[in-house]
């Protein structure tokens, strides 16, 4: 079962702002309750829950329940190159990619897990390794 944490979010209103734009790069704009409850949901009914999403290792507790751990790396020029070719939310300005960039690096990991796997976005990814991890568990 795959969850995205996008589908998790709250409603615009409760998310807090960045001058005038919804700061949706906070741990605050996600809805952990129901976060947790569907990762619990789907532990019971599948072998394997894939939650994914930019702040999966917020969650000191569910990493720790986690079998496996995951962290897809990108560096600050391929991330603001896709940021500027994104079209969903119109041009944003420099400023606010700066600060969803500083954003990643505060929340991405915040407790400094070590994952059981790493892959960097200027690697190809060895999905052998991630097959033997799911066996292994």
């Amino acid at each position: 079962m795959h969850l995205d944490q996008d589908q998790f979010v709250k409603s615009e209103s409760e998310i807090p702002l960045i001058r005038d734009r919804v700061d949706w790069e906070t741990p605050e704009s996600i809805n952990w309750p129901n976060w947790r409850r569907a990762i619990q949901q789907g532990l019971r009914a599948h072998d394997y829950v894939i939650a994914e999403g930019i702040f999966a290792f917020a969650d000191l507790g569910l990493i720790k329940e986690a079998s496996i751990t995951i962290l897809l790396e990108l560096e600050q020029d391929e991330f603001t190159a896709r940021r500027k070719r994104e079209t969903r939310w119109g041009e944003e300005p420099n400023w606010f990619i700066q600060h969803v960039w500083n954003s990643h690096l505060l929340h991405h990991n915040p407790h400094n897990i070590q994952p059981s796997l790493s892959i960097s976005v200027h690697t190809e990814a060895d999905l052998s390794r991630v097959i033997k991890l799911l066996q292994s568990n």
